[in-house]
């Protein structure tokens, strides 16, 4: 947008100007009060207010919780959206940007104020982004123009780190009259559900003109399982539906979410299969394994840099890419007072960096290690995402791909960690508390 000289070019200045006068017509006027002059672009639909056309998907995943964890960290309604690691993150409705920073609980986040026409005023809020937000609070967003702004991108910063990459979104009313807030439960949300970005989200809003619906984009994801992944005719997997075999490698574009079941289309067959058999397409997580042989090794805060902090030998954890060397892994590790080696003040709220003066027993970071003292590794951390969790036998059967189901080891609480070992037909092969078995790998979030 800037000519030779350092001046900026007269038609990109127009065209700035047009979208700085919209987007402040959608937002409230200097007393508070939002104003009644909003302008919208040609492809807005004109319905009534109120009726779930206010707000959109800040990003396309599953929905791997709603309900209140044991820590309270939850309100009824509230949605943690798994998505692939490094996916942008959209406003839900134009507004002004409230608020941006880091906590220990949620990590990198962004507070959205979205006026009000009549008695309320709204608010959403995104959490655990991977890294420090693209916007800053007073900015103006846009969950239409040019695509819509881009906040930050899903991580598992903060307590998300267990959890595997997802925003945490919600929703809150603040009633103008008595400045009481409320956090809103969104209709019909599920563990499980599929929500696409740009589609609207259901729920009536009160004070709220409905916004142009965005189109959605595919979400393709690949097979990982080795022996290929089982295609259902219905999410319940009975034996009977059996469809036939999708080998590894095939990528297919998702239709429909039920309970961490994905709906695809495989030549021309249309069924149901597990998400934890597949890997976004573009995701490029993957475990590695600190090599035993070390004592500890050094962890970076860029490929070669400064050292921060230490990991023992043997440690397990997930990379999220490489340098464009391959020589260097980007990890998230659990920085702690022994074995932080960061003195800069300034890393307690960075996303990379040590933890120096840690009062809490740990603090997730994200840093580098050397690909020389690692090596890949099919073990990765997770968390059910649902209570009574089955724990079935250490034993395969039907032909190695599925576990025995008649006998159940132990019953597992929602967001219990578990160690994932192996996998085999979206099943997880897991170790908890020194014990083996087999769960249902859909009903966890871990690595994606």
């Amino acid at each position: 947008m800037q000519t030779a000289r350092g001046g900026i070019n007269r038609s990109a200045y127009s065209v700035l100007a047009v979208l700085v006068a919209v987007l402040a017509a959608i937002l409230t006027t200097p007393t508070g009060q939002a104003s009644t002059a909003r302008t919208f672009p040609a492809s807005h639909t004109s319905v009534p207010e109120g009726s779930g056309n206010e707000f959109v998907w800040p990003v396309s995943g599953w929905v791997a919780a709603t309900q209140v964890y044991a820590t309270g960290a939850h309100h009824s309604g509230s949605a943690d959206i798994a998505a692939a690691h490094h996916t942008p993150v959209r406003p839900a409705r134009s507004g002004r940007v409230e608020a941006t920073g880091w906590s220990q609980a949620n990590g990198w986040y962004v507070r959205i104020d979205h006026g009000g026409l009549d008695g309320y005023t709204y608010r959403t809020r995104y959490a655990h982004l991977l890294d420090e937000p693209r916007v800053s609070p007073g900015d103006l967003v846009s969950d239409v123009y040019d695509g819509g702004s881009v906040l930050g991108y899903v991580g598992r910063t903060g307590s998300a780190d267990m959890s595997g990459p997802h925003v945490h979104f919600g929703i809150t009313r603040i009633d103008k009259s008595t400045g009481q807030d409320r956090d809103l439960a969104i209709p019909d949300l599920t563990m499980g559900s599929w929500v696409t970005a740009g589609q609207y989200i259901p729920g009536r809003f009160d004070g709220l003109t409905p916004i142009a619906h965005e189109p959605s984009r595919p979400f393709d994801v690949r097979v990982t399982e080795q022996d290929g992944l089982m295609l259902y005719e219905t999410p319940q997997r009975g034996p009977e539906e059996r469809l036939g075999t999708v080998p590894e490698g095939t990528v297919l574009t998702v239709l429909d979410s039920h309970q961490g079941q994905y709906r695809v289309q495989h030549g021309d067959r249309t069924g149901w299969l597990a998400h934890t058999g597949t890997r976004p397409t573009d995701s490029a997580i993957s475990g590695i394994r600190v090599s035993p042989e070390y004592r500890a090794v050094n962890v970076r805060r860029s490929p070669g840099g400064e050292v921060i902090g230490v990991l023992p030998g043997g440690s397990r954890l997930t990379a999220f890419g490489a340098d464009g060397s391959g020589n260097w892994y980007r990890v998230q590790w659990p920085c702690t007072a022994n074995t932080n080696r960061s003195s800069t003040a300034a890393d307690r709220a960075r996303e990379t960096g040590g933890c120096p003066g840690l009062a809490a027993t740990r603090s997730t970071k994200y840093g580098w290690i050397s690909a020389n003292v690692s090596y890949p590794t099919s073990y990765f951390a997770a968390r059910t995402r649902t209570g009574r969790l089955a724990v079935h036998g250490d034993v395969l059967v039907d032909g190695q791909s599925y576990p025995d189901t008649g006998t159940t080891l132990d019953r597992l609480r929602m967001r219990s960690r578990v160690t994932v070992t192996g996998s085999r037909n979206g099943w997880y092969r897991i170790d908890h508390e020194g014990q083996r078995g087999w769960i249902r790998g859909w009903y966890t979030a871990g690595r994606q």
